[in-house]
């Protein structure tokens, strides 16, 4: 059977919206890792990235 356009355009938004919460997912997850603390991990894995640490300071 061949398919119908309307067919291929729900297969194309299905596709959509599975890239969108794979990207969703990972924004999430580097911004968790961000506020949770674990900043120092994070921003040795960006290239380019400064670290101020100013957890020490009155």
């Amino acid at each position: 059977m061949t398919q119908s356009n309307r067919s291929r355009v729900n297969g194309a938004c299905n596709v959509c919206v599975i890239a969108l919460v794979v990207v969703l997912a990972a924004l999430l997850y580097v911004f968790g890792a961000a506020m949770s603390g674990d900043t120092l991990q994070l921003t040795k894995s960006i290239r380019g990235a400064e670290i101020f640490d100013t957890r020490d300071l009155p």
